[in-house]
């Protein structure tokens, strides 16, 4: 089961706050419409399942060492 994570990125990439966690996707995108009101406009809401900003989603190769030949 995935965890919908609404969180408040507060300027850089690395720079967030867990708002709320949400059992969908659904749910999650309702919840930013409600944080909205009392989140500054500057700051941006986003609903995600996964934090791992720029890597796959998918399991690495079981031998891989990352080392491209």
């Amino acid at each position: 089961m995935k965890e919908w994570l609404l969180i408040v990125w507060l300027g850089t990439t690395t720079n967030l706050q867990v708002l709320d966690r949400f059992p969908t996707e659904r749910a999650c995108k309702d919840g930013m419409v409600a944080a909205r009101v009392n989140i500054e406009s500057k700051f941006t809401l986003e609903c995600t399942s996964d934090l791992r900003e720029g890597r796959s989603a998918l399991p690495s190769r079981s031998l891989g060492t990352g080392i491209v030949k």
